[in-house]
Parts: C-alpha cells; structure tokens; sequence
C-alpha cells in the first residue's frame, strides 16, 4: 500500500511541474489527493518542506547515476550517452526544480547542495571525456576536455527547456532523449577518431538500408 506521505510528493511532484511551485498552495495538493490540511500539514508544515523532499528524491536519482563507471558496459560510442539519456530523464520528471531558483538566505542549505551535484555532474562529464580518449575514441587535450565538458553540461542541463520552449513539448519520448544525446556528440564531432567516426558509420549504415 502506497504511504500517504509518498502519495502527497507524488501530487506535489505533478502539480508543481503542471503549474508551477509558486502557483500550487497546500489546499490544492491536498484536494487533489481528497485529504484534509491537517492530513497534509501532518506529513508537510509548508510548502518549503515539500521541495526539500522532493530535492532529496533528484538529489538521490542524480548520485546514482554519477556513481556508474563510465562506459561499464565496454566502451563503445553509444554507451558514453547512457549517463545523458538517464540525466534528461531526472531533469523532465522534476523540471520544476531546475526552475526554481535557491535563495542563498532562505534556502541556503539546499543552495549549497544544488551547487555540489552541478560540480559532480561537471566533472562526471570531463571523467567521461578523459575515458572516450583513453578509449582512443576522442582526440583531446586536457584543456580542451575542459571547455568541452562546460559545453556538454550546458546542453546536457537545457536540453529538455529548449524542447518545452521551442516545442512546447508536454511529454518526453525516447526520440526526445537521443536528439539530446546527438546534440552533445556533434559538439564531440571534430574531436572523434577515426575508430569512433567508423563505429558512427556502422550504426547508420543498417539504419539507412532498412529506410531504402
């Protein structure tokens, strides 16, 4: 049986992606799930209380994905986007956190925290880079990983508020995730070898004699 205290993070959750946490009161989450305040007000006092769990929720989703070893499944190509695909993933199901933006005064604790994983995440991904060079996949200088890994992370961090902006996107497919995962290798693209340009190649190749 679904606890109650999970069923009102799971409205929060929906109701502050649908319309944003600053236009949802408490009363409102509470009629949705057809519980008293005083149900609600039990689990949550405020509103503030309900984004710190729900942070809690992203925050554990993003360690578990920045705890994979890069490429685990053998170092082809395709396996360095797993990390992205997984990333856009979290940033759609709780885009109302990546639009909220921390008070340093009021919410100084989940300030600081949100400022931590943004650097794991950065250097997650320049752990990836230096893994795709030593896969002799990438041609890269330590400081050009650096200003590639900045760019990465950019659009790894827009990608999904570039598709609801330009798109209006209102659900997120599979197809969505890989158009990330392809943005982020045609940064990549001067910097691939030549192997990594030929696994490209045989990856399209079947695509394009199945469309022929």
């Amino acid at each position: 049986m679904v606890r109650t205290r999970d069923r009102i993070l799971k409205a929060a959750l929906h109701l502050f992606n649908e319309r944003g946490e600053a236009h949802v009161s408490l009363a409102q989450i509470a009629a949705r799930l057809g519980i008293s305040e005083g149900n609600l007000w039990y689990h949550f006092r405020t509103k503030r209380d309900l984004v710190g769990a729900l942070f809690a929720e992203l925050e554990e989703r993003i360690e578990r994905n920045l705890s994979r070893e890069p490429a685990a499944a053998g170092g082809h190509l395709a396996d360095f986007g797993d990390y992205a695909r997984q990333s856009f993933r979290d940033i759609w199901e709780y885009r109302f956190l990546y639009r909220h933006r921390f008070d340093p005064e009021e919410e100084s604790e989940l300030a600081q925290r949100a400022a931590d994983l943004a650097e794991r995440a950065h250097r997650y991904t320049e752990r990836i880079l230096t893994e795709m060079v030593a896969r002799k996949l990438l041609a890269a200088t330590p400081q050009e990983i650096i200003e590639l890994a900045a760019n990465a992370w950019i659009i790894s961090r827009y990608w999904v508020e570039y598709l609801q902006e330009r798109h209006g996107l209102v659900r997120i497919t599979e197809a969505d995730l890989q158009a990330g995962v392809k943005q982020l290798f045609a940064l990549y693209r001067p910097h691939l070898t030549e192997a990594a340009r030929a696994q490209i190649k045989a990856h399209e190749e079947p695509r394009k004699l199945a469309r022929g």
